[in-house]
């Protein structure tokens, strides 16, 4: 009880820290901006200054009193609707889902920033989700390894890996498995895998026919290893070492000892006594990871081209598309407070001890 207690209270803080964050994130962009920014997805260059100055009205940015196009972009008296009041107006339409239209180029003023959003975010979302995965299947074991043969061969190649791997550029690391895995290990005249694309069938593991439902399964993990690994790299070097630390302290445990001195197995005193609470700080740490795929998404995805959001994102920053960016933004801090609760409350069924 308690603990369902306490995510009750991280949800309500949630929905402040929310709350503050779109203050900002409106400010930013509507505030320190021309006021006919805003417009630039709704307006064509053949349109009259009279239907500007409606549309300008209909998004709440305009006061229905002004008189002129050219009187609101000149920020006449009384003809801009104060900023709190516009915020108002735009925290409306985004709780009812309208985040109105895009700028993006080719799409511009005729789809919606939502669609567009929620069209690419889950190849965003897969390939966060496999970066995580494989962070966590190499990470732990390549730490695990490291503290059990302390200052041994294992442990220091394992320590240049978790090194070398975290001070990588990524676009660097994908760029050079590009050049390994596509233009040096060929298969048939194709590369090994593909360099490219979220679905591809030309390279030298792909299947010729991805019409069928396992090729086509196929196919998408085969396309995702390059991005997975490369965005992977720099959290499994920063988690392996967070899990070498936190096993070598646990190790040194009486309770270790303890269970050494009755006779156990070696693999038994590690993985059943020492890793449940070595994990804890790793578990810390891998929400903070989390957060960090999230964000390095950008990257990878314009190495890899992608189509995702963070692609999307980027070109949205180009064009200076507010309406994408406010919900790219939003977006991202809401998956961010939601990984940190879920670390928390997994942090307390590791550890019974804690109570909130």
């Amino acid at each position: 009880m308690r603990l369902l207690t306490y995510a009750i209270r991280r949800l309500l803080l949630m929905v402040l820290v929310l709350f503050g964050l779109s203050l900002l994130i409106f400010y930013l962009t509507r505030g320190l901006l021309p006021v006919n920014f805003a417009l630039a997805p709704y307006i064509t260059p053949r349109m009259d200054d009279a239907t500007r100055l409606q549309i300008a009205q209909g998004l709440g940015i305009a006061t229905s009193s002004c008189p002129s196009y050219t009187s609101f972009v000149n920020q006449v008296g009384g003809c801009v609707v104060p900023l709190w009041g516009q915020y108002l107006k735009w925290l409306t339409n985004s709780l009812t889902g309208n985040w109105g239209l895009t700028l993006l180029p080719g799409i511009s003023g005729t789809d919606t920033t939502w669609h567009v959003f929620s069209s690419r975010f889950p190849y965003t979302a897969e390939l966060a989700v496999a970066g995580a995965i494989l962070t966590i299947l190499i990470g732990i074991p390549l730490g695990i390894i490291s503290a059990t043969h302390n200052n041994k061969l294992p442990d220091h190649i394992s320590r240049i890996l978790s090194l070398g791997g975290y001070s990588v550029p990524q676009f660097w690391f994908g760029a050079m498995l590009q050049i390994i895995f596509v233009l040096y290990i060929r298969v048939n005249g194709s590369g090994l895998l593909p360099a490219t694309g979220v679905l591809a069938t030309s390279c030298g593991i792909c299947l010729a026919d991805p019409s069928s439902a396992p090729a086509f399964i196929w196919d998408s993990i085969v396309s995702l290893i390059l991005p997975a690994l490369t965005l992977a790299i720099t959290s499994i070097g920063a988690l392996s070492r967070i899990v070498r630390s936190s096993m070598m302290d646990t190790l040194r445990q009486d309770y270790i000892l303890l269970a050494r001195s009755k006779g156990l197995k070696e693999r038994v005193v590690v993985y059943r006594h020492a890793l449940r609470n070595a994990l804890l700080p790793a578990v810390t740490v891998a929400g903070l990871l989390a957060a960090y795929l999230l964000g390095g998404v950008v990257v990878i995805e314009i190495v890899f081209s992608w189509p995702g959001v963070g692609n999307t994102a980027f070109v949205a920053a180009e064009v200076l598309d507010v309406n994408f960016l406010e919900l790219y933004v939003l977006v991202t801090a809401v998956i961010i407070v939601m990984i940190n609760l879920g670390v928390d409350i997994l942090y307390a069924k590791l550890d019974p001890r804690i109570r909130y």
